[in-house]
């Protein structure tokens, strides 16, 4: 399982009142390396209050995309299975396709990892990862490092246990200044 999110330097998921504001970069090296991780996971993974704010944007992205990037990474991402972590059994999921776990999180979480395929993606919300990350769930962790400070926020690693990780690869993104960083478990 892998976790892919996006940090300010000073290690914030998200600016106060869960501002996201920071991400907004045209960037076409990064916008490929979004595209060739889509192709390479079977699912990807949000949390209830970011699967209901992406599915407000993600499914007109196609015909109306905010940048060229996205015009590019809408079908991907549109096309992908979404699984939403919710504790809500009513939860309405209108941007399919989609499925929800939660009910048994550490019981759902296991059988996705033992499901044969491409690896599912963590990508939002920062309190799920700290979740997923709480149950040793993440095998591999690649952080997008945007160069900003926000000195307030949401952290991504709050309240999450020591765990040892190897750093593998970093790739610098020069036209928006973005850094990524994968690291893997040890």
């Amino acid at each position: 399982m892998l976790l892919q999110m996006m940090v300010t330097l000073d290690g914030y998921a998200a600016g106060p009142d869960g501002a996201l504001d920071w991400i907004e970069v045209d960037d076409p090296e990064l916008d490929a390396y979004l595209a060739e991780l889509l192709g390479a996971v079977d699912a990807q993974l949000f949390g209830r209050a970011s699967y209901e704010l992406l599915a407000q944007y993600w499914p007109g992205a196609q015909q109306d995309p905010a940048t060229p990037g996205d015009a590019m990474l809408a079908p991907l991402v549109n096309a992908l299975p979404k699984i939403v972590v919710s504790t809500r059994p009513d939860l309405d999921l209108p941007w399919q396709p989609a499925r929800r776990i939660g009910a048994d999180l550490a019981a759902e979480v296991a059988e996705l990892k033992n499901e044969p395929g491409k690896p599912v993606v963590i990508f939002a919300g920062a309190r799920t990862a700290q979740e997923f990350l709480r149950l040793g769930a993440v095998d591999e962790l690649r952080l997008l490092v945007f160069p900003v400070l926000l000195g307030a926020g949401q952290r991504l690693f709050d309240a999450v246990p020591p765990q040892p990780l190897r750093l593998v690869e970093v790739v610098p993104f020069r036209t928006s200044g973005v850094v990524l960083q994968t690291y893997r478990r040890q």
